[in-house]
């Protein structure tokens, strides 16, 4: 993204809408940071320029593309061909049934709400998943970015660039859940300085209950339980 002076009105209307808080004032332009943008799309999306003076360049070289298909929603990931920066499981599990009896997903996101995070930072945390021998999910767009399946490593190039939000997707055995979860919150917190969100998927019952729920519960872990239903997501049958 890029503000086009000539038609610039130095109004500011732009800086608010900006997640990133790429948008500045400098020496009297407005002008947006090229290393903070994450080329979400969302100033020029929003249309807030009365005199259209945001723009974008033609085409977005590599490695730069990658921040704006983990930033901007609209994007197509090229390697699953899909928007978003997980899977569909996350959302409904009626779709490959990835999630299943047995075993529990655990996704970890950097970046949101607010500061984004460097490709790097996620590379430490694919590497410290794939030490524990932990199965990816592999709809999810950052298994394209692996080039090591041994040690987790990313591409090289795309380790400065920065992005809005990326989710690691990874399933463990339902016995191993708990310690694997104290695991990656020590390793968080002493390791990456980014906004890091944890979340557990697994099955519920018809009451939303879970016997990981309640092993959380006595391990003095607190949680926000939710849930989501996809309407017309599930996979179809033959008719009767």
């Amino acid at each position: 993204m890029y503000i086009d002076q000539e038609l610039c009105e130095k109004c500011l209307e732009c800086r608010p809408v900006c997640p990133m808080g790429a948008i500045m004032l400098k020496d009297r332009t407005v002008m947006i940071d090229y290393e903070t943008c994450v080329e979400c799309g969302v100033c020029q999306r929003l249309g807030i320029c009365p005199h259209g003076a945001i723009k974008q360049v033609d085409e977005i070289p590599y490695p730069r593309i990658v921040r704006a298909v983990f930033s901007d929603p609209v994007q197509t990931h090229e390697s699953t061909g899909v928007a978003g920066r997980g899977t569909e499981e996350m959302k409904t599990n009626d779709v490959t049934n990835l999630f299943r009896k047995g075993k529990i997903g655990i996704s970890i996101e950097l970046g949101r709400p607010v500061g984004g995070a460097y490709l790097s930072d996620l590379e430490k945390v694919v590497r410290r998943v794939t030490s524990l021998d932990a199965e990816f999910a592999e709809d999810n767009p950052v298994v394209s970015l692996i080039t090591d399946r041994a040690t987790g490593a990313l591409r090289p190039e795309v380790l400065g660039e920065r992005v809005l939000s990326a989710i690691v997707e990874f399933l463990v055995p339902a016995q191993d859940a708990l310690d694997i979860l104290d695991e990656m919150s020590g390793f968080i917190d002493s390791t990456l300085d980014c906004v890091v969100t944890m979340s557990v998927i697994c099955r519920a019952d018809a009451e939303g209950e879970s016997p990981l729920m309640q092993r959380l519960r006595e391990r003095g872990r607190h949680f926000y339980p939710n849930g989501k239903v996809n309407i017309g997501m599930a996979l179809a049958g033959e008719e009767p």
